[in-house]
């Protein structure tokens, strides 16, 4: 890509397609809208809308904050993110795609859904971001919200997401079935999909629909994947792995993990290296689930996968933290596959046998049954080779211990393993014997075993026998003796010996203590351990060590391990030892042991607290005291005592403190109680801020719940303070709860009496006393608060409570009020709940009310604005008891005052002076507080109220009432500034904040500078500085405008203190809230001016002040006067050299703080509406000429600076301006920046100004449009990009109409205009190609119509033509389209009538050009005039005829049949005609260079062309008048032209045109009678066959009267192709009125498809022609076949469709290659369209015919697919009718004419069994096979009868079946007796003898009663056929035997049976006569009693039988 196609790229905005008219763009797109609906909302309130939601939301998740001022604030509304930067839009999306992230919790909520909607209208989420959209929406893609978004979604074809777009389409969701199939196909979703979760992980934002979404998609896409691969693997487990390596782990993340892992694991091979990581991955995080869930998900992990060798360092560690590990071992047991879990995990415990935990879990799983006993096996091998090589025996005797237990557990298991060790070489036997050995003794040592020395003593050392146990000691001991112990053995004695410190029993320990020198050095080794050990055994709560172990342990402890390890001795104290020191009944006397081995210590050995200890316990001991309670109460107040003062004078007192501390929340009650004893002692020997600090810490370890329902205690104060009843209840119950309370209680009662600091004035009122520089007098303050509140925690020692604060308030004094004023003024939590307050309050009431009574003269005004506080609290009974105490103020108010309290100090050391009231203001202010007490009392806002009336300004208001409320506000104010207390501070501020009063301000500013330099930032500074903030209103402005004042300095430090970026935004808010109310109105213009610069100073150098500064600029700046003062001040500097700029030359410099703040204000003033000013145009002109020509390093801020100044005038300019003055507008600065710009988007915008002025100084704008275009066309026009071509067009709207205006002015011809406008209009034309192609035609077309097509069109489209009439003269049609592309496609945007218009012009410069070639003397002005310049190189004459021939080229180009020419009107046409007629007719000059014939030629081709374009109706007309001319020629070209244009008439003309066409019809058949000649005839068929293509209804007639003439030119062959060309359409046109001509049709057709058959075989060598191409007469004549099959299918006989068959065969035979698929398809025709009946007997006529013809030995290598075919064909025969079964069967016939025996017989039994192999109903095929063999019998006679052996017995089933009555289908019956009499006539005794006749004569003569159903032809069948049986009968028996069946059936009811059985018997005497002779008398006897038959005609043919046997027989009367 060029350079400058980069920046055209850079600079094109996205934004272009908005820019188009409303009407004509689709509806804005909408989240929450439909298209329509979207449109009615602008973005004002689209925001309002999203902001609205924002706040709502964030009070759900504050973190959507941070993103407030990207994207919802104001600069956000009016920013185009098209137009930013990459880097601005990359940080937008960023931001996008991280908010969007925030709202996955709300997506269902509805303000989120306002949200989306903005950010979808504003910055196009759904284009832009559509990745970051579709993370959100994902997880709801089942839900209505996701198919809303994805309906808006810009989804590109072919991308990711493309599988989206039908359910876009289909406004349906998206089921997760088909996202996850997506994700089966495309790798980028499912990578998308699964890093959803990991990633909203990461950054803290999962929720529960994200978390099921992944774990169901996921779950989904595993279990469906056949397989998975390495790739897939690679992205999908690390986000499998994901949730459990969050940060902030999520139980139902790790859950879903635990899931998918284990569906993974069921479908892939996992490496042992990444198995092992997950599972310890899984492991690690495991406490966040239920040990159960863990289990299983890891055992459905490991089941699939090959078992892991071993489980690494850290899984370990996780298993044996996981809760309960060894129930879920257990359980686990019970499942297949655990063994894939237990083996690793042994192999890791039984290598951590140090570990408690691993050894409890092999414990608890070697005691389970259920474990595989592989696992067992293993762990038995691996603890068997531990014990051999372990050289670590705490170690061995754990494995022994373990061993022990498989042995008793699993003695199989374990024999195994021990059989296989010693199987092992390498293996000492002796060694695994004596383990064996070793195991079973363990087991059942005996207390006085002698066999105690061989036994491992280290595992003797933890017997459960104490004999035992001790034996073992001592020789442990005894080893450590020896020099001979190994290092290894040492450690393990060491740790047998220490752990039987925790021993119980005495001996034991006595045992081990033996040797204080032996075993010191052991316990010194593991100093900590033993301690702790100690520690647990004895001082352990709930422990009760015996005496004698306690003083073992102790005495040890303190003679020996104390001094040999000194730093451990102060540890050893104050966890063994202290706990004993206490005399208590329940351990009295364990701790006089302890305190005697303390006496019997030496004074260096004893601890430091315990330092003189001894001897007072002592002396305490050694005291006769009857009462055992009160001598141990003596004791422990004795020695506590002492202990504290040891404390004291300690030089670690602040160690000893922490340590005593501690003591007090021991968990051992013993400790406890003596803490609280020695830290009592202790605070009350301190003094100062040390007892102070010792107070604090001691309050601070009691619990104020525990002090909760305190009962049973002592009424009176003396009885917690004083000693001896403490002491005797920590005697009596020291581990009863009521006793530590009590400690407690005593404590806090000591705490009030602390002195007050010295030489401090205390600030009571403070509110964070930490950070006070008055240290010590803070926390004494801070203490006293917490006495306060402890003795009012409990009601249930009301004494205690009235003694604590009695001496408190005593020793408070007259600082007790100002305490409680500052417990209820403090809204933190060191005062309590709101009781509290309310319990402070009561007592400064009664405080007030002591003083009334006193009557001491004191002034308590300093209260008054902490009682004022209470007045604002939300308790009712906190108000009321401050009303109270303002009606005791109120008293007091009427009496002297001798003094003020607290006067100045009530604040203490405060440098804030506070001000004062007279007693009349202060009676006054106070009255009025009275009087609305009640009001005062139930409304808590009520205080706000009153001040308002009561201190408010009113205009009625007299001086002297105007001071008394200043006074009180002011009093007020300063409480403000001396107060602590923030919350006091805005509670103060509230009540007055409705009065707008100057002096707030000025007495609020040490308040103000405080908060400015403060550093801190919380909720509450922040209220309080909002509210100070809002004291700056109109009031003020007075004062700010003060020069002299210093209000102006605060004001300004407080704006650059609250526009920093740490400032919020509601400070801000407030500030520029004032400034807008009035406060900036009311401000003198220098201070407006200072500022606004103070605001753009900020803005420019602070990025995140900026926006904050620019929009409070844009409320504010509204008056043109200061726009106008600060443009001056801002404005670059000249030079005032005043030349005119090279381009890109600077002429002025500026500095490099004048820029930013310039570009700030231009914008500023670009976001709002200016006023309609010329001042403030002409000075934003100015200022864009000084920035134009400055001389800055950042080019880019000065182009952006320069467009938004354009942007600022354009705005100013489209309001009205009064008074305008044209001139004053200096366009030729926007000419200079358009000229020296390289900026695009300026030089565009540049463009936009110019064309918007145009409107203000027209005549300017006329001055400079050459210049301004001529620029244009250079700089712009060759952009491709719409953003510029948008400029232009604009340009053009606003510039070309003034131009236009101008021209027609003065030029009224329209020749003289387009002479006129020339050089104008060349601007634009000789700049065409510089326009992008696309473009060209677009912009020439807006062109004109800004122009005015009308006037311009014309002289427009020659300037282009001209550019192009060199080329286009020799160039060929192709090349001529592309030249005339431009010109054509401008002309043909206007409308027809005006396209003939101006081709009518254009003719006329032609003419005019001609002229002048042919009159060169002529001085008529032409348009295309030829220049000096142009005829330097080629003469005058040929550069007019060339332009003058590229007109008239260029109507004959766009003269098409695409142009609409039928809407312009018959005039217009004919006077194109016309013109052209005059230069066609051009006669050539008489020099070379005269020549005009080309000029001619050109014109006569295009009035062809223009007669082309002519109406359908218009053009017919013409041509049927140039048909009837003579000229051969005219008729041969008008014929060809309505050949080529009938078929292009639409429908409904060509109906009306239908006489014109039978008149044309009937000449062209006049033409082909009259043999014209050849070139006419063909284009006569031709006009024919396009008329046939089209006919309409009333033109089959004249059409049918060509056919003959068609037949006899086809006949001729000359014109045969036309002819057949011109019938193939009329067969399917004219239908039935062909048939007379049908059969010569398809005589002449076939005979042609064979001629060019034969042709086409000779002319084709087989090598080269692959398949049979058919010529186009063949295809044509093919088509006349085809037509009439489609046509008339039912004229079409059997030979016709022979005729065709006979084609086929002949055309397959002639040729080897391929039939063509015309003839397939004439074929395929043929079989669809033709009768069945006719097409079987044609198929089967050819068939016999290729039969007889075809040699045998050929039939009879395709006699079984022949035979298949005629199967078929009978199959279809009898349904298709007789006719057709006959031709199959004659085909049949010459098939089997053909066959030997050998071959038939087989074809004969298939057709055998396709008869009746089938027992099925259906008969025709038996009937088909009857008469196949009846027409073999005719044909074959006797050869066929032996193969009647295969019929006999079917043939005699059949007719018993008629005889029973099963069958009754008569064509069956009759085939059957058929078949019979024809193979009886025909035999010739060798096959039908008498066996055979008897089977058949008996069924035979019983079909005579079935002949009476049938058919009476069936009468004289069966006759026939009893006839021809008797004939072949030889058996007299059987002959008597027929003979007597036939007559018995005249014996039959039926009188038909009966009239049928005689004439039956009459025919058989009457031929086989001669056989029955002697059966007559018999006979004789039926004929008898037929005779006397009851009906006339049985005796009539019972006559004729009589006749008959008396022909053979004689008479047989006789008879």
């Amino acid at each position: 890509m060029s350079s400058l196609a980069a920046q055209l790229a850079q600079n094109a905005s996205l934004n272009t397609a908005l820019l188009v008219d409303r009407s004509r763009r689709k509806a804005a797109e909408s989240y929450l809208f439909t298209g329509r609906e979207a449109d009615q909302y602008d973005l004002e309130s689209i925001h309002a809308l999203g902001v609205n939601a924002l706040l709502h939301l964030a009070q759900l998740s504050p973190s959507l904050r941070k993103y407030e001022d990207q994207l919802f604030s104001d600069y956000a509304k009016a920013s185009d993110r098209t137009l930013l930067s990459t880097e601005a839009n990359a940080q937008l999306d960023a931001g996008i795609g991280a908010f969007l992230a925030l709202l996955g919790s709300y997506v269902m909520e509805a303000p989120t859904g306002k949200i989306l909607e903005w950010l979808v209208r504003r910055f196009r989420i759904n284009e832009f971001n559509v990745e970051a959209v579709l993370s959100l929406f994902l997880p709801y893609h089942e839900s209505p919200h996701f198919t809303k978004m994805l309906s808006i979604l810009h989804i590109k074809q072919n991308s990711t997401w493309s599988f989206l777009l039908p359910f876009k389409s289909a406004a349906q969701n998206l089921p997760r079935m088909s996202l996850v199939t997506e994700m089966l196909r495309n790798t980028d979703v499912s990578r998308f999909v699964t890093s959803l979760l990991p990633a909203a992980l990461k950054d803290k934002r999962s929720h529960r629909v994200l978390l099921a979404f992944n774990a169901a998609c996921l779950h989904d896409f595993i279990s469906r994947s056949q397989a998975i691969d390495a790739e897939t693997i690679a992205y999908l487990l690390p986000a499998l792995l994901g949730p459990l390596q969050s940060k902030v782990p999520i139980k139902n993340a790790i859950l879903g993990s635990y899931v998918l892992l284990a569906a993974l694991s069921q479908k892939c091979r996992i490496a042992p290296a990444a198995l092992s990581i997950i599972v310890n991955t899984m492991t690690t995080c495991a406490e966040h689930v239920l040990p159960q869930q863990y289990m299983n998900a890891i055992l459905s992990l490991c089941e699939p996968q090959d078992e892991l060798e071993s489980f690494s360092e850290a899984t370990l560690k996780a298993v044996l933290r996981i809760p309960s590990i060894e129930k879920e071992l257990r359980a686990a047991c019970n499942w297949i596959g655990v063994e894939k879990i237990l083996n690793p995990l042994v192999r890791g415990l039984l290598q951590n046998l140090d570990e408690d935990r691993a050894v409890s879990a092999l414990e608890a799983l070697i005691a389970t049954s259920k474990i595989p006993q592989a696992v067992i096996r293993q762990a038995t091998a691996q603890l068997i080779q531990s014990i051999l090589t372990e050289n670590v025996p705490s170690e061995a005797t754990t494995a022994r211990r373990l061993l022990a237990a498989i042995q008793q557990r699993h003695p199989v298991a374990f024999q195994e393993s021990m059989d296989n060790v010693t199987q092992e070489e390498d293996v000492e036997q002796e060694i695994v014997n004596q383990l064996r050995i070793s195991l079973t003794v363990v087991g059942n040592m005996d207390t006085g075993s002698s066999q105690a020395d061989s036994i491992d003593m280290v595992l003797a050392s933890t017997n459960a026998a104490p004999k035992v146990r001790a034996a073992a000691v001592t020789d442990l001991l005894s080893q450590l003796c020896q020099t001979s112990v190994l290092a290894a053995d040492t450690k393990s004695i060491h740790s047998a010996l220490l752990a039987r410190v925790q021993d119980t029993n005495q001996s034991v320990i006595d045992t081990l203590y033996n040797k204080p020198s032996t075993i010191l050095p052991v316990l010194s080794g593991e100093p900590m351990t033993y301690v702790s050990y100690l520690s647990t055994t004895l001082a352990a709560p709930g422990s009760k060590p015996k005496r004698n172990l306690l003083r073992a342990h102790i005495a040890f402890l303190s003679t020996h391990f104390s001094p040999a390890n000194p730093p451990l001795a102060d540890k050893a104290f104050q966890k063994i030892v202290f706990p004993f020191l206490l005399f208590s009944k329940p351990r009295q006397h364990s701790a006089e042991v302890v305190w005697d081995i303390i006496a019997s210590q030496k004074a260096d050995g004893v601890h430091e607290w315990l330092v003189g200890c001894g001897p007072v316990v002592t002396e305490e001991r050694a005291k006769d005291t009857t009462d055992a309670v009160e001598k141990m109460s003596n004791i422990n107040m004795a020695f506590s005592t002492h202990i504290a003062r040891n404390i004291l004078k300690s030089n670690n007192y602040s160690t000893h403190l922490e340590t005593l501390i501690a003591k007090l929340k021991d968990d051992n009650s013993h400790t406890r109680v003596l803490g609280y004893l020695i830290a009592r002692a202790l605070l009350t020997q301190l003094s100062g801020e040390h007892q102070v600090e010792a107070g604090h810490r001691v309050l601070d370890v009691i619990d104020v719940a525990e002090l909760e329902g305190m009962e049973g205690f002592p009424q009176e104060i003396e009885d917690f303070i004083g000693d001896a009843t403490l002491f005797k209840v920590t005697v009596t119950k020291p581990s009863s709860r009521s006793t530590l309370q009590r400690l407690q209680l005593g404590v806090v009662a000591l705490l009030p009496s602390i002195q007050r600091p010295t030489g401090l004035i205390l600030n009571w009122l403070a509110s964070n006393p930490e950070t006070s520089s008055n240290e010590r007098g803070s926390r004494y303050v801070e203490l006293i608060r917490k006495v306060y509140k402890l003795a009012n925690v409990s009601s249930s020692v009301p004494d205690f409570t009235t003694g604590v604060l009695q001496t408190l308030f005593i020793n408070l004094k007259s600082d007790a009020l100002a305490f409680l004023a500052g417990i209820w003024t403090d809204s933190t939590d060191i005062g309590g709940s709101n009781d509290l307050r309310t319990v402070a309050l009561n007592h400064a009431a009664a405080f007030f009310q002591a003083h009334v009574l006193e009557d001491d003269g004191v002034d308590f005004q300093t209260i008054l604005p902490a009682l004022l506080v209470a007045l604002q609290s939300s308790d009712v009974e906190q108000r009321n008891v401050a009303l109270t105490c303002i009606s005791s103020l109120r008293q007091l108010a009427d009496r002297k005052f001798t003094t003020v309290y607290g006067f100045d100090v009530i604040y203490g050391a405060s440098e804030d002076q506070i001000q004062y009231l007279d007693r009349d203001d202060l009676k006054t202010y106070l009255s009025a507080l009275v009087e609305h007490r009640d009001h005062l009392s139930h409304d808590v806002e009520y205080i706000k109220v009153f001040h308002q009336q009561h201190l408010g300004k009113n205009k009625s208001d007299k001086k002297k009432s105007l001071e008394y409320k200043r006074r009180i506000l002011c009093f007020i104010i300063s409480h403000v500034n001396a107060l602590a207390f923030p919350t006091a501070q805005i509670a103060l501020l509230k009540s007055i904040g409705a009065i707008s009063d100057s002096a707030k301000a000025e007495i609020l500013s040490p308040t103000i500078k405080s908060l400015v330099a403060s550093k801190k930032r919380n909720v509450v500074l922040q209220d309080l500085s909002d509210l100070v903030m809002s004291f700056f209103d109109a009031s003020v402005a007075k004062d700010l405008n003060d020069e002299q004042g210093a209000l102006w300095d605060v004001y300004v430090s407080v704006m650059r203190f609250h526009f920093t970026p740490a400032a919020s935004i509601s400070s801000q808010e407030n500030i520029a809230r004032a400034l807008e109310v009035g406060l900036f109105s009311a401000l003198s213009a220098e201070r407006k001016l200072s500022l606004c610069n103070l605001l753009l100073e900020i803005g420019a150098h602070d990025t995140d002040a900026y926006a904050a500064c620019k929009q409070l600029l844009i409320r504010l700046v509204e008056d043109v006067p200061l726009i106008v003062h600060i443009l001056g001040s801002l404005q670059p500097s000249s030079d005032g050299s005043g030349q005119p700029a090279m381009k890109r030359a600077k002429t002025t410099y500026t500095s490099e703080d004048t820029m930013p703040r310039l570009g700030l204000f231009v914008e500023v003033l670009g976001a709002r509406s200016l006023p309609g000013s010329l001042d403030l145009i002409s000075n934003l002109l100015e200022t864009l000429n000084r920035v134009s020509q400055s001389a800055t390093a950042a080019q880019t801020d000065v182009s952006y600076t320069e467009q938004l100044l354009m942007s600022a005038i354009e705005n100013a300019a489209s309001k009205e301006i009064p008074n305008l003055t044209p001139s004053v507008i200096r366009l030729e600065i926007l000419v200079e920046l358009i000229r020296v710009s390289d900026n695009p988007q300026t030089f565009h915008q540049a463009l936009f100004l110019m064309a918007n002025l145009a409107r203000l100084a027209p005549d300017s704008v006329l001055h400079n449009v050459m210049p301004v275009f001529t620029f244009m066309g250079s700089n712009v026009f060759h952009r491709d990009d719409a953003y510029s071509f948008k400029v232009v067009q604009q340009t053009v709207d606003s510039i070309v109409p003034v131009m236009v205006a101008s021209l027609k002015r003065s030029h009224v011809h329209p020749l003289d205009l387009y002479i006129g406008s020339k050089d104008f209009l060349r601007v634009f034309t000789d700049a065409a190609n510089h326009i992008p192609r696309h473009r060209r035609t677009n912009f020439f077309a807006h062109l004109t119509d800004v122009l005015g097509s009308g006037d311009f069109l014309p002289p427009v489209c020659m300037l282009l033509v001209e550019k192009v009439a060199n080329r286009v003269i020799k160039r060929d049609a192709g090349e001529i389209q592309a030249s005339f592309s431009l010109p054509a496609a401008v002309l043909q945007h206007n409308p027809a009538s005006l396209q003939i218009r101006t081709l009518t012009i254009l003719l006329h410069e032609s003419k005019r050009l001609a002229n002048r070639i042919l009159h060169p003397d002529n001085a008529q002005p032409t348009f295309l005039e030829v220049s000096s310049e142009d005829a330097s190189n080629i003469s005058l004459t040929t550069l007019l005829r060339r332009r003058s021939q590229a007109l008239i080229l260029f109507v004959g180009h766009v003269l098409k049949p695409s142009v609409p020419g039928s809407s312009a009107s018959k005039e217009e046409l004919s006077q194109l005609v016309e013109t052209l007629i005059s230069p066609a007719t051009l006669q050539a000059g008489i020099t070379s260079e005269g020549k005009i014939d080309e000029i001619s030629q050109a014109a006569r081709t295009c009035l062809n062309k223009a007669l082309s374009i002519m109406a359908a109706s218009d053009f017919i007309n013409g041509i049927s008048s140039m048909i009837e001319a003579k000229d051969k020629l005219v008729q041969s070209g008008a014929l060809e032209l309505l050949s080529d244009r009938l078929p292009q008439v639409t429908d409904k003309t060509r109906v009306s045109i239908v006489p014109i066409i039978v008149k044309i019809t009937g000449v062209i058949r006049n033409l082909l009678s009259s043999q014209a000649n050849e070139t006419l005839t063909r284009a006569a068929y031709k006009a024919l066959r396009s008329i046939g293509l089209t006919m309409c209804p009333s033109e089959e007639s004249c059409l049918t009267e060509v056919v003959p003439l068609m037949l006899i030119s086809i006949r001729g062959r000359n014109v045969a192709s036309a002819a057949l060309s011109a019938l193939s359409p009329l067969p399917t046109k004219i239908g039935p009125r062909i048939i007379p001509h049908f059969r010569e049709i398809i005589a002449e057709t076939v005979a042609i498809i064979r001629e060019g058959t034969s042709g086409m075989q000779i002319l084709t060598s087989p090598r080269l022609a692959l398949t049979y191409e058919p010529s186009v007469i063949t295809e044509d004549a093919y088509s006349v076949l085809h037509g009439l099959l489609i046509s008339i299918p039912t004229f079409w006989g059997p030979g016709e469709i022979t005729q065709i068959i006979m084609l086929y065969v002949e055309h397959c035979t002639s040729t080897s290659n391929s039939p063509s698929q015309t003839m397939l398809s004439l074929m395929k025709a043929l079989a669809k369209r033709a009768p069945p009946n006719e097409r079987f007997i044609a198929y089967f006529d050819v068939l016999a015919r290729s039969l007889r013809s075809a040699a045998r030995p050929a039939i009879l290598e395709h006699g079984r697919p022949l035979f298949k075919v005629f199967l078929e064909g009978f199959d279809l025969a009898h349904a298709t009718g007789p006719d057709a079964e006959a031709r199959a069967i004659l085909a049949f016939q010459e098939l089997v004419v053909k066959l030997n025996e050998a071959a038939f017989r087989p074809l004969f039994r298939r057709l055998y069994d396709w008869a009746f192999a089938n027992d099925t109903d259906d008969s025709s095929k038996k009937i088909t096979f009857c008469h196949i063999y009846i027409a073999l019998l005719d044909f074959f006679k006797g050869l066929m009868n032996p193969y009647m052996s295969f019929l006999l017995a079917p043939f005699v089933e059949t007719l018993r079946s008629y005889t029973m009555g099963a069958s009754d289908d008569p064509s069956l019956w009759a085939g059957v007796v058929e078949t019979l009499t024809k193979s009886l006539s025909c035999d010739d005794g060798a096959f039908w003898r008498d066996d055979k006749l008897r089977q058949l004569a008996g069924p035979l003569v019983q079909q005579l009663p079935v002949c009476l159903k049938a058919t009476p032809e069936s009468k004289t069948a069966v006759q026939d056929c009893l006839v021809a049986l008797v004939d072949n009968v030889t058996d007299d028996m059987l002959l008597k035997s027929v003979n007597l069946d036939v007559l018995m059936h005249t014996r039959s009811d039926d009188v038909r049976l009966r009239l049928l059985a005689l004439t039956c018997s009459e025919k058989l005497w009457r031929v086989h006569g001669g056989k029955l002779l002697g059966f007559a008398t018999e006979t004789t006897t039926f004929i008898a009693e037929c005779t006397e038959d009851e009906n006339d005609t049985v005796v009539r043919e019972s006559f004729k039988l009589k006749d008959a046997v008396e022909s053979v027989a004689g008479n047989i009367n006789g008879l």
